[in-house]
């Protein structure tokens, strides 16, 4: 993972106010993982394309956040 997409996933799940607490929750909504493919899409500098690779990457991250 580049040091942009560490960046903007810190980012993108300190905006979500989520921190460390998910509310019980075992899994990340598609609310989270879209803000946070769309922080990835903004770290790359809007560069299309990557759609798929954001939101897998934005899914990997989040769920390794709630385990």
């Amino acid at each position: 993972m580049s040091k942009e997409s560490e960046i903007a996933t810190e980012h993108a799940i300190a905006l979500s106010g989520m921190g460390r607490n998910t509310g019980r929750r075992l899994s990340p909504t598609q609310e989270e993982i879209a803000q946070l493919a769309y922080s990835l899409y903004e770290s790359r500098g809007r560069q299309e394309g990557h759609q798929l690779e954001d939101w897998l990457h934005a899914e990997q991250e989040l769920v390794r956040h709630y385990a």
